[in-house]
């Protein structure tokens, strides 16, 4: 890898310049109305989510410690920018605006101590079920309060605690709504929703976010919000003018507003302060770790640097006028997406929204708020779709629990205090499983070291809780290259446990390191979910094992070749590494298992769940594979029906190898690899007539395995058994 992919200084810049100009470019376009909607959406002025993000461009881009991460404003901290604007004004939102700049300021100098403090490491310790329940919240939050703005609706004060008395007035503001401004942002929404889906290269270049502003802008001169004017229809008068639109001051001095330090001595103004801070070191360091999960390079943020730099961006753009900032993942996610390279991406990416506020006043001021609304509506939508929990729920009902009570518990308080509680439900769930409490935040075990590898010996439970202190203990012996953790005496083994385990493997892996799980036979997991929380068997004596008819077909099978069956979900399948199928695709778990010999030869019968567009949200596709082991040497070859999987996947190689003896083979198949010789040796006639009499099956070999699947993936019972049964016949002959 390049050195210049490692350093974000002048040499990465000669280097990469015009990716990371082009890319600056497009992530400017997605920043500049999102910039201005989270402002809106904070309580001020728009100008102020611009000065955060050419900030966290121009300046944040010099000293993080990240590679690929886009710096600003984020939808994520609207909730607590709001709050502490509104109970420091007490009603003046132009005094809450000052005294929140402040906040802001002090929040981002304590966020710069806790990255001198090295707090990177506790981005571990929160539960993800918590995490998710929390973003979860905030996403309910944007969209109730954005809806108001997007119906021109006003709602009335007195009607209960904060979001929840906001929520019973929904009705009122349908009812009420003006018709103008929420046609407005029903096509905005309407945008967003179909951009994704929409191939023509013309229109997808272009980012969603900028064609609702290329769209809405000529609706603003349709119904004339630039000046004052009612109107009448149906009966009912609505109002309309120039405060349906964004307002930037006339001179951009004129929007640097300094903090006002007044409140500073006030319990209000440190409960700002602390939830700010902790909220925006919080999302800093998950953001930054999502981001490089994304990284094509497989680069590793400094967590700690990150979060300093994180909170000096924020104080400097507090002291600006601009609200606070972390590293933001749709942006950042669009920057690699569009070829960035490194933080000078970021750094044009604030050069250009600098430009748009210099230069585009006339224009940016003809936006709709209520498009700005419907993109934060978008964006609150995607943090607490439908979706997000039904992936928590099939995680395991546990994790539901405590992502519902940290969302109840936000919306009924606050954050913190809903962190807070779907930590402490996390807890006693793990009491519940049996999780001793004086090891409730410490881990306990026992080390031993031989020539081959290094054992670490787990006690008793494996939590979010003891984890930062195992991770210590694995990063201390990475350079011995192969270290083993045995769960012999753990009853219990929790979800953030073991993501946090899989994504230091996924990391020894890629350095060429082995860190490997032993001993979790005497756990059960409480779902199906590959990363489920696991436990005792006799902790749970009513979870009884329930298999669908199409698992007891394959129990069956297993039972009849004295073969293992495993239906649960696993994420090991580095052995369908080096086929061709997961060139496009992302294998996401394999489910249901049967392995076993067969005559000396190893088969692995795998139902592949995998994504063909991971870049996109296309449903999971599936695959019935069976894989052959052979403990012969075989060559590397693919062999297909004539004109049929091209459609599928690229061809790694060129020249169809034909038999002349064998006229209907060579016509129904192609067959190709790198070495003809060897190829023309494998395929003996034995195996020849077999294919030729079974020719529904795909066949490819990486040099270690064959894989095989049927060319319509049928997935019923007899066509699995037929797999099967070829498979066996073909491994006679290897």
């Amino acid at each position: 890898m390049p050195s210049e992919l490692h350093n974000n200084g002048f040499s990465s810049l000669k280097k990469y310049w015009k990716d990371d100009l082009l890319s600056g470019f497009m992530v400017s376009l997605i920043a500049l109305p999102l910039c201005l909607g989270i402002a809106v959406a904070s309580g001020v002025p728009p100008m102020s989510g611009l000065i955060a993000a050419i900030v966290g461009g121009l300046f944040m881009s010099r000293v993080t410690g990240s590679f690929v991460t886009i710096s600003g404003p984020a939808a994520g901290l609207i909730v607590v920018n709001l709050a502490a604007v509104e109970s420091l004004g007490q009603g003046d939102l132009l005094a809450g605006y000052k005294y929140a700049l402040a906040a802001f300021l002090v929040a981002g100098v304590i966020q710069m101590i806790l990255g001198f403090l090295k707090v990177g490491k506790f981005g571990d310790f929160f539960p993800s079920a918590a995490v998710h329940g929390m973003l979860a919240a905030i996403g309910v939050i944007i969209i109730v309060k954005q809806l108001f703005v997007a119906l021109d609706y006003a709602p009335e004060s007195g009607h209960g605690h904060g979001i929840l008395g906001s929520i019973v007035q929904i009705p009122d503001a349908f009812i009420n709504m003006n018709p103008e401004i929420a046609f407005i942002a029903l096509i905005s929404i309407f945008i967003l929703v179909v951009h994704p889906y929409i191939t023509f290269k013309p229109i997808k270049m272009i980012p969603a976010p900028m064609w609702v502003i290329i769209c809405s802008i000529p609706f603003s001169h349709i119904f004339d919000l630039f000046h004052e004017h009612d109107y009448k229809l149906i009966g009912q008068v609505y109002h309309l003018g120039p405060k349906n639109l964004v307002h930037l001051p006339d001179k951009v001095v004129e929007g640097i507003v300094m903090p006002d330090f007044g409140m500073t001595f006030t319990g209000v103004f440190w409960v700002a302060v602390l939830t700010i801070s902790l909220v925006g070191s919080l999302e800093s360091l998950l953001s930054a770790q999502a981001v490089d999960t994304l990284d094509p390079f497989h680069r590793k943020s400094n967590l700690n640097r990150d979060v300093s730099a994180m909170g000096a961006g924020s104080a400097l753009s507090g002291l600006l006028g601009g609200l606070p900032m972390i590293s933001e993942i749709v942006r950042s996610s669009a920057n690699i997406g569009n070829g960035g390279k490194t933080q000078w991406a970021n750094f044009f990416h604030g050069g250009f929204l600098l430009l748009f506020l210099l230069l585009g006043k006339p224009i940016i001021e003809q936006i709709p708020l209520a498009a700005l609304a419907a993109m934060l509506i978008h964006v609150g939508f995607r943090l607490a779709s439908p979706s997000e929990f039904k992936h928590v729920y099939q995680i395991g009902k546990e994790q539901l629990l405590i992502f519902l009570t940290t969302l109840i518990t936000v919306l009924a308080t606050d954050l913190i205090i809903g962190v807070l509680a779907g930590i402490l439900m996390q807890v006693l769930i793990h009491l519940y499983y049996g999780a001793p409490l004086k090891f409730l935040f410490k881990s306990r075990f026992d080390y031993a070291s031989n020539e081959d590898q290094d054992v670490i010996y787990l006690q008793h439970s494996a939590i979010f809780s003891n984890y930062i202190s195992l991770k210590s203990e694995i990063e201390r012996r990475r350079e011995q290259g192969r270290l083993v953790i045995d769960f012999t005496h753990v009853n219990l083994i929790d979800h953030t446990f073991r993501t946090h385990l899989q994504e230091l493997i996924e990391e020894w892996n890629e350095e060429g390191k082995q860190l490997i799980l032993a001993n979790e036979e005497h756990l059960i997991p409480v779902s199906d979910h590959p990363l489920a929380t696991q436990v005792k068997k006799d902790t749970l004596p009513l979870m009884d094992e329930k298999l669908t008819n199409h698992q007891q077909h394959l129990k069956k099978i297993a039972s009849k070749n004295e073969w293992k069956f495993l239906p649960a979900k696993t994420i090991s399948f580095d052995h369908f590494a080096g086929f061709s199928f997961g060139t496009n695709s992302k294998i996401v778990h394999a489910q249901n298992i049967v392995s076993g010999k067969y005559e000396g030869v190893r088969l692995i019968y795998s139902e592949i769940i995998y994504d063909q567009t991971p870049d996109t949200a296309s449903a999971d596709s599936q695959l019935s594979a069976l894989l052959i082991k052979p403990s012969a040497d075989i060559p590397i070859f693919m062999l297909e029906r004539e004109g049929f999987f091209e459609k599928l996947t690229d061809l790694a190689y060129r020249a169809d190898i034909d038999f002349d003896a064998y006229p209907v083979f060579s016509d129904k198949f192609v067959l190709k690899g790198p070495n003809e010789e060897a190829i023309r040796s494998f395929f003996h006639p034995g195996i020849i007539r077999k294919v030729e009499q079974n020719p529904h099956f795909h066949i490819e070999s990486n040099g270690e395995a064959i894989i095989l699947y049927r060319f319509d993936k049928s997935e019923d019972d007899d066509s699995i058994s037929e797999l099967i049964r070829f498979g066996k016949m073909l491994a006679l002959m290897v």
